[in-house]
């Protein structure tokens, strides 16, 4: 890179050692993984991993992440059976501290409300372990598609995805979650690892800009918190101005409703041991670097507060060798605007009749020797399209028509059969009794490649795919054939 092109690190001189951050800046960032413990477990990923000579190390503040280094990367991690799958997911390693942090427990009500690409509305999901509801928010109809394609992938039926800007929920939901994410919009310095123009829109004006945008975002979080409710503020950006200097304002603001959560002591909790790797010691050194910053805007009368030296975690790109990241976290201790109750909208989503439910249910249970719900679970539908909900989620309050909700679990056919999603198949298909095929390596590599293969005589009808213990996707067993049924962009990218 040209000398010139980290001139707008220079202003960090003050706060932290230039050269470091400008030589960790010009690294190319390491890969990451996060398991998805919805569909499998920490230890089946590392066994998969010792198997094909990947070299895991932990995050230290998430359970589930580890940066990976492969032997051989002659193929790329996202073309990796275990991606495609939903197994585990590929997200950088600071971007998994927001969901620990807001710590979310299973039953609780959640909101996410800057959710795309759906990286953090999937780990909250995993956190919650399938239960209780989380709202993923995302106002771009183009990253809407992305955002619901992470949550199929990952199998998370406890999601209702909304397209509205964040501010509509401060009013129209306020007082309504148990916890909010607001990984907000932002000029995205830290990601200069990646992508290469993230310095090229860091002016005064655009900062401002933002700063201006995530002001009002953050506050629609704090109203749409419930009373003893958790706030977690993060962004993916340097600047002082979209960090330390919005929380700040936001506490200038409701200094008598929100307190700051100092961020090590959430792993104390002996039931919610999230940062147990992490603590006072790893994020010590985050939560110093911003008090630097907080204390260079001291001076600044737009930030002056009581006190205002707080816990905010400010990552570095050299920090930990990740991606430059800032999380604050805050508790709301007393209301801050009256409550509204608008008319709760008629979903998307149906609600079957409850006989028609149980005879869906019955006839996938007839073919498979389970029909796949979880306690806690419901069939909803969008006209043939069957759809694997939450009660939680079919149940929540709503002022909104929802984009989707849940996962595809069945479509129904002209004959009145249902025959089951890929979705579903990969997702639960281990849970099967009956309908299955186990394949070895050969026949896996011909499925991949977009091929039939022959099977067992006595298989027929719909078919769910194992290999390895795990569900892989959905054939069609005719007279000791398989037709391959795939899902075609696991086809696209495996065979490619």
């Amino acid at each position: 890179m040209h000398k010139d092109f980290f001139t707008p690190l220079d202003r960090y001189a003050p706060f932290t050692d230039l050269a470091a951050l400008k030589a960790a800046s010009a690294r190319p960032l390491r890969k990451c993984i996060r398991v998805n413990t919805l569909k499998t477990s920490v230890e089946s990923v590392k066994q998969w991993a010792a198997d094909h000579g990947w070299n895991l190390d932990p995050i230290p503040w998430c359970p589930e992440g580890f940066f990976i280094d492969r032997e051989d990367r002659s193929e790329a991690l996202g073309k990796d059976l275990l991606h495609l799958l939903g197994h585990v997911y590929l997200q950088e390693a600071s971007s998994m501290l927001p969901p620990v942090l807001l710590d979310p427990e299973p039953g609780e009500t959640v909101l996410d409300m800057c959710a795309a690409p759906g990286s953090k509305t999937t780990q909250l999901a995993a956190m919650m372990q399938g239960r209780g509801v989380v709202v993923a928010n995302e106002v771009q109809e183009k990253r809407m598609w992305t955002l619901s394609t992470a949550c199929q992938r990952s199998g998370v039926t406890n999601v209702i995805l909304t397209k509205k800007v964040g501010q509509w929920f401060g009013k129209q939901m306020t007082e309504q979650f148990d916890r909010v994410l607001c990984d907000a919009p932002c000029s995205a310095q830290g990601t200069v690892r990646k992508d290469s123009d993230a310095l090229n829109f860091c002016g005064p004006e655009n900062i401002a800009k933002m700063a201006r945008l995530q002001m009002e975002v953050l506050e629609a979080a704090v109203h749409a918190a419930k009373v003893g409710g958790t706030i977690v503020y993060s962004t993916c950006t340097l600047t002082p101005e979209e960090n330390e200097g919005v929380v700040l304002q936001i506490l200038n603001k409701f200094c008598d409703q929100l307190e700051v959560v100092e961020p090590g002591k959430l792993g104390m909790n002996p039931t919610s041991p999230r940062l147990r790797g992490a603590g006072n010691d790893e994020l010590g050194i985050a939560v110093q670097d911003s008090l630097r910053v907080q204390e260079h805007l001291s001076g600044n009368s737009s930030f002056l507060i009581p006190h205002s030296a707080f816990p905010l975690l400010r990552i570095w790109p050299q920090t930990y060798d990740t991606e430059g990241f800032f999380c604050a976290v805050l508790r709301k201790i007393a209301p801050t605007r009256a409550r509204e109750h608008g008319a709760s909208l008629r979903r998307r989503e149906e609600r079957f009749q409850r006989t028609m439910e149980m005879e869906i249910r019955k006839r996938i249970a007839d073919i498979y020797g389970t029909d796949f719900v979880h306690e806690g679970e419901m069939l909803v539908h969008r006209g043939d399209l069957v759809l694997l909900t939450t009660e939680a989620a079919a149940s929540l309050h709503l002022p909104i028509v929802d984009y989707s909700m849940g996962i595809p679990y069945a479509k129904g056919l002209k004959d009145g059969r249902f025959r089951i999603t890929d979705e579903l198949a990969i997702a639960r298909g281990t849970m099967a009794t009956r309908g299955i095929l186990s394949v070895g390596d050969n026949d896996l590599h011909e499925l991949l490649e977009g091929q039939n293969i022959e099977c067992r005589e006595d298989a027929d009808g719909d078919i769910i795919i194992l290999w390895n213990g795990m569900a892989i996707g959905r054939g069609l067993a005719r007279g000791g054939n398989l037709k391959n049924r795939l899902s075609r962009w696991i086809v696209q990218l495996k065979g490619s």
